[in-house]
């Protein structure tokens, strides 16, 4: 059975997340902010530099040949001027979304857009696998 990967939602904000914020708050935070025209445009550049990277940590994963133990699972991130990923989180927080939370780490980010602030941009992503 072939599994179809479907990125439901990436998003971007321009907020600065404090640490005390809770996992939900990181992502409503973010879908408040996420059609700004600057996150839409910056959105092109980042799925643009780590898709084909996103892919095939996906792949690696969730492999074809086993049943996903998540069909939906969030990530977010901040990402850092350094063109690094810091505070990267998944839930639910299974074993194969905290693989891909690992290799996201990973991804080869592109420089951040000038309106990110303090040297940050958080992001998060609504993923869905389909078999």
């Amino acid at each position: 059975m072939v599994k179809t990967i479907l990125f439901a939602v990436l998003m971007l904000v321009s907020a600065t997340a404090a640490a005390a914020e809770s996992f939900d708050q990181r992502v409503a935070i973010a879908k408040s902010l996420e059609d700004t025209p600057q996150g839409q445009a910056y959105d092109q550049i980042l799925f643009g530099a780590i898709g084909e990277y996103i892919q095939k940590a996906m792949q690696k994963c969730f492999p074809r040949e086993t049943k996903a133990d998540t069909v939906r699972f969030t990530l977010v991130a901040d990402i850092l001027a350094n063109k690094t990923a810091a505070r990267v989180e998944v839930q639910p927080n299974t074993k194969m979304a905290a693989c891909f939370r690992d290799k996201f780490v990973s991804a080869p980010f592109p420089a951040l857009p000038a309106y990110a602030k303090e040297g940050t941009l958080p992001i998060f992503m609504d993923v869905k696998i389909e078999p």
